[in-house]
């Protein structure tokens, strides 16, 4: 889902009374010079750069405050930043800070688009106090392509027209060039971000003559950062996606990675030095609106269902196939949850993004705006002004994601049409597909549930407007399972229909599924993988795919091509006769009557379905 950018930004200036924990301090004195400008540069992997970053926390409503036209740091109500900002937050066990900036009118008119000097300098002062406690930090152009903020100053805007976008272009290069210059001797621990948020200001999907803008500006951020020289030839760079949103950029909606020519050459040629940058608020009324009903209650307090966290999973997996596998990091930007008196959601919330982007090697990056209390835009996890810590309980959900090893974690692997058990069309219920059937043997004894696993197709998603519809037992029982997913073209997806009571050895079964979901072409909307069946404590009975040594499918379907013909009668008659002898799982598909043997009755059915005198 979409969030409202400026939500999350209009800071209250409130400073809850109410503190519950504190940092202990040892005042303002920098740490000893390990990191940042003139320290000698380590070149990370990918992985190494992941690890070393990991949790990471937002400085958020700071150096992309903006009064009238120009970026102040306390302008939305913030202290100023101190060494004891970053020492409150290292001591709290983050790892990595992303320190947003805005420019607007402190950069000068053409030619040169110069930066205010003393601008630079202060991003760099707070650049060295986050490096003096050792954390990597990233730092962005931030606000600066807000159409909302266009009064403001405004001026990176990918919906601007055509004819202004080489002017656009030029300014934002030359930006980044007195940026890259001002750091270039800055060791790993700094990172660049090429922007924040950029899109046209409208909630619908992406125009891509707009998108094309953005990957136009995060060609040019790589290029002039490469250029400069020194250690920003090796630097990790950060580029996003439309709205920096997490569906747009992983989706086909027309995001490109930018081209790397012109990094150092002892780069090996086989890894990337490239990340990508999301950001993760869903679902926003949950994560960001804090609404309160005409009663005062608010409205969407509850996070942690199943089919929530499946669809957290979904998305962060989807970034893993797109591009963590490819050696592009995946940096969640900006994550977290407003305080609507829900802590335990909360906690689950933000435990559960830290687990499942550190599992497939993303770095989730908490946003913090210094809010306290309850409602819209309260994200703030540290008082700035006491530097105590505001929301203990979280703070420890996040670190204790961190201990020991990753929750285990298996990539997806999408099926093909080839090896799929079965195509799923949104024709609706009169051509449900017929998935498994029979009598159950002594493997399935004790069975209670069935398991779908499918893929969406590429234009799809298994979201709250889908279904899939299972039909089950030989009652015909019906189970509708409604999406959870809004990741277009997910992959490993499940679905879970309850059997009207435990298989016992000699039960019929039968598993039939169909989908109502629309697509706009003649293809499948879902492709189902396989079929489980699980008993009352969730374990795997019998697995059913399409490389299974399990026969399964349409009953008289002896050859399992998916359809009954001249030819499976044929088999159902040889067993009939008796002049060859079938298997228990054959005996199951040949006995169409279902009365547990296969006789000329069941030889007739099977023929006149393949004559087409009768519908199997």
């Amino acid at each position: 889902m979409n969030k409202k950018s400026l939500h999350k930004r209009l800071l209250s200036g409130i400073i809850a009374a109410a503190l519950t924990a504190s940092v202990a301090l040892t005042g303002s004195v920098f740490a000893a010079n390990t990191a940042g400008d003139g320290a000698s540069y380590e070149d990370l992997s990918q992985n190494e750069i992941v690890e070393a970053m990991g949790p990471a926390w937002n400085l958020g409503n700071q150096l992309e405050a903006v009064s009238g036209n120009k970026p102040s740091e306390t302008a939305w109500g913030n202290p100023t930043i101190t060494q004891n900002t970053f020492k409150m937050v290292k001591d709290a066990g983050f790892k990595a800070v992303r320190i947003p900036v805005s420019y607007f009118a402190r950069i000068g008119t053409a030619p040169n688009y110069t930066i205010e000097a003393d601008w630079l300098k202060r991003i760099k002062e707070v650049v060295d106090m986050a490096m003096a406690e050792g954390l990597y930090a990233i730092i962005n152009m931030h606000g600066d392509g807000y159409n909302s903020m266009v009064n403001n100053g405004a001026w990176l805007l990918c919906n601007a027209p055509a004819d202004e976008q080489p002017a656009i272009k030029a300014k934002y290069e030359a930006c980044w060039k007195q940026i890259a210059t001002t750091f270039k001797d800055y060791d790993e621990h700094l990172i660049f971000e090429s922007m924040n948020e950029e899109f046209d200001g409208e909630y619908n999907d992406p125009k891509l003559e707009y998108y094309q803008n953005i990957n136009a500006y995060n060609q040019i951020f790589v290029d002039t950062v490469r250029e400069s020289g020194e250690n920003n030839a090796k630097r990790w760079l950060l580029v996003p996606g439309w709205n920096t949103d997490i569906s747009y950029t992983t989706g086909n909606y027309g995001f490109e990675i930018p081209t790397d020519t012109n990094r150092a050459s002892s780069i090996p040629a086989d890894e990337q030095r490239i990340m990508i940058s999301v950001h993760y608020y869903n679902p926003w009324d949950f994560c960001g609106e804090g609404n309160r009903d005409k009663d005062g209650k608010f409205t969407s307090t509850e996070w942690g269902t199943e089919a929530e966290i499946m669809a957290l999973e979904d998305n962060f997996t989807v970034c893993y196939n797109k591009f963590v596998a490819k050696g592009y990091p995946v940096i969640v930007g900006e994550t977290g949850a407003v305080d609507q008196g829900n802590l335990e959601s909360r906690v689950k919330f933000y435990s559960e993004v830290c687990k499942k982007a550190r599992s497939r090697g993303m770095v989730p990056v908490v946003w913090d705006n210094n809010g306290h209390g309850q409602g819209p835009d309260k994200f703030g996890l540290f008082n700035r002004s006491t530097f105590e810590v505001t929301q203990p309980e979280i703070i420890a959900a996040i670190m204790d994601a961190y201990e020991g090893e990753p929750e285990p974690f298996t990539p997806s692997v999408a099926y093909t049409k080839e090896d799929a058990l079965a195509l799923i069309y949104s024709t609706g219920k009169k051509d449900a597909t017929l998935l498994a059937s029979g009598k159950a043997g002594d493997e399935l004894v004790g069975a209670t549930q069935v398991r779908l696993t499918f893929d969406c197709a590429s234009d799809v998603s298994f979201n709250q407007y889908s279904t899939i519809n299972l039909i089950v037992d030989s009652e015909g029982k019906q189970v509708s399972v409604k999406g959870y997913s809004d990741v277009v073209g997910a992959l490993g997806l499940t679905a879970t229909a309850d059997l009207t009571s435990a298989l016992k050895k000699g039960d019929s079964y039968s598993i039939s599924v169909y989908t109502e979901s629309w697509r706009d072409a003649s293809d499948y909307v879902f492709l189902i993988g396989k079929l489980e069946f699980l008993d009352a404590n969730g374990n795997v009975l019998k697995t059913v795919d399409k490389d299974s040594s399990t026969i399964s499918g349409v009953l008289g379907d002896m050859n399992g091509d998916g359809s009954i013909t001249t030819v499976d009668v044929g088999i159902i008659n040889s067993f009939a006769k008796g002049t060859k002898a079938p298997t228990d799982e054959q005996i199951m598909l040949a006995d169409m009557d279902e009365n547990g043997l296969v006789t000329t009755v069941d030889v007739g059915i099977a023929n006149s379905i393949a004559k087409g005198k009768a519908v199997g």
